[in-house]
């Protein structure tokens, strides 16, 4: 890795030379005269076709903002995953850490599945959840279509911010067979392989696949014997295509494929500095993140017991601190993507003047994730226990023979896991009717439905904290779970859509689009939270304690809320109270408690307290909510009935949810519905063959969103909306530049943004994340596609984009990360202070990105030899509202260079390549942190991050059979 400014300016110039210095290459080309009949592809700029308005158009003429990636482009530049693309499209931003995209600011902030996506992603037509997929390998995507900007009309489900569309290669005519082979450094192979051709005159067929390993992660854990992890592979997947032409008027074509990771790079793998972040370590007693456990990574403080610690390995600072790709963890990471299909077809039939066509699609998965949730190696520690403590004074009464009940050290057990999984299906339908005359007139008329039933339980445990297991006065808790979540929600979408385009001279023409969208939710949510911490059971003490004359809890000393010494191994162990009080007695009085209290007092508090538990707190009902304003009237978004229940003060609680009493969970069911009229209007002009200015303004919508699984007062947000104005220009000047450009204003309101917030019943907390609607939002800016050929063979691209956005209108909020922002006097310290977002930017919104490509096609008569060089560079971005440094991914750049050589029969292909020359940082998006030392950041305190790949390099191999 290279941090060094001077150095990566030279890779940059090099890079550079090689690409563009290239134009003085007629001394090397003299010799290829020969071969001029190979330039064929080397002295103009291709024309892609694409089908962005749902009809095959030049991508010259579409009047929209759009990238699109055909499969020989992606090989010129070396675009092997949705990052790569995300380079090379103005406006884009992807994390691969968690499968999230957005186009100019609009996007999703969330994997919560009842809080839609903002840009939205077709497969062949049929709607995903997933941009993932647009990375396939080029013998299995085709094409990808980025369409920036609300696709309200056409692509009208939760397109607010723009449409990926993913094209499959269809079979072909004629016999065609391919294989690729590619290896890397890290231990990476991919093996691709291609059949299609003819089974009948009507009938044909493809069938590919791959298989993709990759043996060592980006980052490797200091732990002896553990393994590396991010972006290592086991991966493989498989799809058959068929077509068939029944008759002369109608078309069928239909794919099924399956798709299977383990251990795989990308959503969910290790992409950055672990969940504490930087140097140091949290050390607090509480955990930082979950206040209702203690933290493991106190084990590595002074506070501890000496000599307790037991730790896997020997490091005991985050070594994050001098390698940002290294971490320290007891808990190897599991990524797993099975039981997965997918599946979609198209029916087209012909009429004289228009085509009748139906898309379908049923796809499903389970995808899951366990790892390290505190990112440490700690595996356990002991408290220690002061003379003058409650458990000290049980221990001496014990030594003295007064009680028969021992207490000692408190043992913590540091291991804390995580386990999140999604397991989706759904059903997608789509007719329409789209004119095919020449005509001025051109019109496009459909229906839309969608299905879509999932369950996401993520969930947070310390397994082998065993007093999690048996909750006071709950039912059993056999996992160790401290937090569970879950939700089984159905999402539908209906939709009818046009759009007209009328050319009223041969020159001007309007477009005039309209799409209604219903969208409709509902299900269970299930909630549970299980405490074992010094800040939770202690005032169960305190509670058992009520129980006794007020003289004499003042006469035994402390039985409130104190530090968990005060308890040692007694904490958590409800039927030890006997003990606890007659120690207390014995050591200030030197008599038993009945001896004070009278007979009976502790014969009847140990029958009260005989079957409640040993071990947690189960705080589901503590802090589940009420009704808002505690009255009748019910939670937006929430559908059990209100039930009133006596409050103990004469007055009541309503209340919307159950627990169950099985399993102690919260539920409660969900439902709600939205529905928006939305569309676009615009005018083209296009005076030359060559030249085409529009103006277009268009109307986009996502609908209202569901915080499932959290728990919440307030669970729903309302639907989001965008007003976006866009005038753009398309220029091909000759055969050897093609000019791009986009200007564009969003007026957006109600942004979806997630915020934790902490859920708190007096001093016990926990964090939530729920959903606010931001008033309003501004993106604006600026966008450049450019492919210039200034001489032959050479080719120079640029694409980028300027972006800044802006919260305009919004409450104030509070950041649990800066954990200076106290609330004001005479509060609990647990509290924040809201403050004002106003003037921040959006979220995963970098002010400017830029990406050049250059290369050089040296003819031979053997064959073409194409050198080729990238630069990127990216402006720095935030992960949420809050535009803090400890939120910021910093700005990057990155070379890659790029060499292939093509016999003049095209047989074969061989490409040498290196990614990110220079070894440089990237960050793939931002990444918010977890509680800040924000006094001293970034000096006593890091932040969480989520970097793109190290210096990578390898070989590739192409060989076409037929």
């Amino acid at each position: 890795m290279t941090n060094n400014p001077s150095l990566r300016r030279w890779l940059v110039l090099g890079a550079s030379a090689m690409a563009f210095g290239a134009m003085s290459a007629p001394a090397l080309a003299a010799d290829a005269e020969a071969g001029a009949a190979a330039q064929d592809q080397s002295t103009t700029i291709d024309t892609l076709v694409v089908t962005a308005e749902k009809r095959e158009q030049s991508l010259q003429d579409v009047p929209i903002a759009i990238s699109a990636f055909g499969a020989k482009q992606r090989d010129l530049k070396g675009i092997n995953t949705v990052q790569d693309m995300t380079n090379f499209t103005p406006g884009l931003v992807y994390s691969s850490s968690n499968d999230r995209a957005s186009v100019r600011g609009v996007g999703r902030l969330t994997n919560v599945h009842a809080v839609d996506a903002a840009v939205a992603i077709y497969i062949d037509g049929v709607y995903t959840t997933s941009t993932v997929l647009a990375g396939g390998p080029p013998l299995m995507v085709d094409r990808v279509e980025v369409l920036r900007g609300p696709q309200g009309t056409l692509y009208g489900r939760n397109s607010i911010g723009g449409t990926i569309n993913i094209l499959s290669p269809h079979p072909t005519n004629h016999w065609y067979g391919e294989v690729r082979a590619i290896g890397e450094n890290y231990g990476y192979s991919d093996f691709q392989g291609v059949i299609s051709g003819p089974i009948t005159d009507n009938l044909k067929f493809r069938l590919s696949g791959y298989k993709k390993d990759q043996r060592d992660g980006y980052f490797h854990n200091v732990v002896p014997n553990m393994p590396s992890e991010g972006t290592k592979r086991n991966e493989y997947a498989v799809e058959l295509q068929a077509e068939a032409n029944l008759g002369d008027h109608l078309t069928v074509w239909g794919k099924i494929g399956t798709l299977h990771w383990d251990n795989r790079g990308g959503p969910g793998a290790r992409a950055g500095i672990g969940p504490v972040g930087g140097p140091p370590y949290e050390e607090a007693l509480a955990d930082p993140n979950y206040s209702i456990i203690f933290n493991p990574a106190f084990g590595y403080s002074s506070g501890i017991q000496p000599g307790s610690l037991h730790n896997l390995g020997t490091t005991t600072v985050n070594p994050a601190a001098t390698d940002p790709r290294a971490f320290n963890t007891n808990t190897p990471l599991s990524v797993k993507l099975t039981n997965t299909f997918i599946s979609s077809w198209n029916v087209k039939y012909s009429f004289p003047t228009f085509d009748l066509k139906y898309i379908g699609g049923w796809q499903k998965y389970h995808y899951s994730l366990h790892g390290d949730l505190d990112g440490t190696a700690v595996q356990s520690y002991q408290m220690p226990l002061a003379a003058n403590s409650v458990c000290g004074v049980v221990h001496a009464q014990f030594v003295a023979g007064h009680v028969a009940q021992d207490c000692s050290n408190l043992t913590i057990n540091g291991t804390t896991t995580y386990d999140y999984q999604e397991l989706p299906t759904w059903w997608s339908h789509e007719i329409n009717l789209t004119s095919t005359t020449d005509g001025p007139l051109q019109w496009i008329l459909g229906a839309y439905y969608y299905h879509e039933s999932y369950s996401n339980p993520y969930n947070f445990y310390q397994p082998d904290q065993v007093q999690l297991q048996h909750p006071i006065n709950a039912v059993a808790n056999p996992d160790g779970g401290f937090s569970y979540s879950n939700y089984q929600m159905v999402t539908k979408s209906t939709a009818v859509f046009g759009q007209v385009d009328y050319k009223v001279t041969d020159t001007l023409k309007f477009t005039v689009g309209l799409r209604y969208t219903r969208d409709t939710k509902y299900g269970t949510e299930y909630s549970r939270t299980v405490s074992f911490a010094d800040g939770v059971e202690p005032l169960v003490y305190a509670g058992v304690a009520a129980n006794l004359p007020p003289s004499l809890l003042a006469a035994l000393g402390p039985l409130g809320a104190g530090v968990s010494t005060n308890y040692g191994s007694l904490l958590g162990n409800i039927t030890a109270m006997p003990t606890i009080l007659n120690a207390l007695s014995y050591s200030k009085y030197g008599v038993p408690l009945d001896t004070i209290a009278g007979t009976g007092t502790l014969a009847a508090l140990t029958g009260a307290f005989a079957n409640a538990g040993n071990g947690g707190y189960d705080l589901t009902k503590l802090l589940a909510p009420t009704t808002p304003g505690n009255t009748l009237v019910g939670a937006k978004g929430v559908c059990s009935p209100v039930t009133a229940t006596s409050d103990g003060a004469g007055g009541f609680n309503y209340t919307q949810y159950t627990i169950d009493p099985t399993t102690g969970m919260f539920t409660r069911a969900l439902c709600d519905s939205s529905s928006a009229t939305t569309g676009t209007a615009g005018v083209e002009w296009s005076p030359s063959s060559d030249l085409m200015v529009y103006g277009r303004y268009s109307r986009g919508y996502k609908a209202f969103g569901l915080s499932a699984g959290g728990a919440l007062a307030s669970p729903e947000a309302a639907p989001e909306h965008v007003d976006s104005f866009e005038i753009g220009f398309k220029k091909d000047f000759g055969h050897t530049l093609q000019f791009d450009l986009a200007a564009f204003y969003y007026n957006y309101t109600d942004l979806q943004a997630p915020v934790s917030t902490q859920n708190c019943k007096g001093s016990t907390c926990t964090n939530v994340t729920q959903f606010v609607n931001i008033a309003q939002s501004r993106s604006m800016g600026v966008e450049i596609d450019a492919i210039w050929q200034p001489i032959d063979h050479l080719q120079l691209s640029l694409d980028y984009s300027y972006n800044p956005t802006k919260i305009l209108k919004a409450d104030k909020f509070v950041d649990l990360n800066n954990n200076t922002n106290w609330a004001a006097t005479g509060q609990p310290a647990l509290y924040y202070q809201p403050e004002s977002i106003v003037g921040n930017a959006l979220p995963q919104a970098p002010r400017n990105k830029v990406a050049i490509n250059g290369n050089y096609t040296f003819v031979f008569n053997a064959g073409k030899l194409n050198l080729g060089a990238n630069f990127i560079w990216r402006d720095s971005s935030y992960a949420n509202i809050f535009s803090r440094r400890w939120n910021m991914a910093p700005s990057w750049d990155q070379v890659d260079l790029r060499g292939s050589w093509t016999p003049t029969d095209g047989r074969y292909q061989i490409i040498l390549y290196v990614k990110n020359v220079g070894n440089t940082l990237g960050y793939d998006a931002a990444a918010a942190g977890s509680k800040r030392d924000t006094t001293n950041f970034p000096i006593n305190t890091g932040y969480n991050t989520s970097f793109t790949p190290p210096r990578t390099y390898g070989i590739e191999v192409h060989y076409k059979f037929f």
